[in-house]
């Protein structure tokens, strides 16, 4: 705890008179991308299983949490110990399974407890029940988070097949709506397929966000290992053909996971 108290006094002395002429000129909205990038950072930290670089990594992102409520206080708006204060309070609110006599022996039972008491203890029963999701996240996730929410309320299929044929029946009308040639149309319908994947990505038990994370870095590491090849057999890729091209990819792909 000491050494907590001690990062809040040193963003205090680099907020104050004579302290950093840089972090003295932040604010909430100039700090909103570092609080991102930082969020991220923390997570490939995760993905690469370096307990040193998560330390190392988490220790930034909390900087962040330190710098907008220092930046609160000074505006008389809330301190450090105010967000504490608060999120302490709702833990223990929000866990009556752990802190008080309610019962909860399941991971669904728990989010079913969490949305009963955001609705009725803390009174939020006016908010759409997919509300509550920033607008900022990341689309695929805000879309998987939205579409957990409206399965929670019934708005679900009840077998893969259905959710199968969903994005079958999106891809056909993805297909007509390049027939037609009408970017915005296409557009439109290429939403809905991305949308029905996310679906049926949570229905199977899987995160949508995470798949494409995964398959993103999948593509980097064989194309560069395409490239690694094309150099080693003299070949340039930018003049390839696509037979050429495509054969250097099966190649990668033999040799890279």
């Amino acid at each position: 705890m000491d050494e907590f108290r001690r990062l809040v006094e040193i963003m205090a002395c680099l907020r104050a008179n004579g302290g950093c002429e840089w972090d003295r000129a932040q604010t909430h909205e100039t700090l909103r991308q570092y609080l991102v990038e930082e969020t991220y950072e923390v997570i490939d930290a995760i993905r690469g299983g370096n307990p040193d670089s998560l330390c190392e990594e988490l220790g930034d992102l909390l900087l962040q949490i330190l710098f907008h409520a220092q930046i609160a206080s000074e505006n008389g708006q809330f301190d450090i110990t105010d967000v504490i204060t608060s999120i302490s309070e709702k833990m223990v609110r929000r866990h009556p399974h752990v802190f008080g006599d309610a019962t909860a022996d399941t991971p669904d039972a728990v989010s079913r407890q969490w949305d009963h008491i955001k609705k009725t203890v803390e009174n939020r029963s006016n908010e759409s029940i997919i509300g509550g999701i920033p607008k900022e996240f990341p689309s695929l996730l805000r879309a998987a988070k939205m579409s957990k929410k409206a399965a929670r309320a019934g708005f679900d299929w009840q077998r893969t097949e259905q959710v199968l044929r969903k994005v079958e029946e999106e891809l056909s009308e993805l297909k007509d709506a390049m027939a037609e040639g009408d970017p915005a149309h296409t557009e439109h319908e290429l939403g809905d397929v991305l949308f029905s994947l996310v679906n049926l990505a949570r229905f199977l038990g899987l995160n949508a966000e995470v798949a494409m994370v995964s398959v993103n870095e999948r593509f980097e590491r064989r194309f560069r290992e395409m490239e690694k090849i094309a150099a080693e057999t003299g070949c340039s890729i930018e003049n390839a053909d696509m037979p050429t091209l495509d054969r250097l990819w099966e190649t990668a792909k033999k040799s890279t996971p």
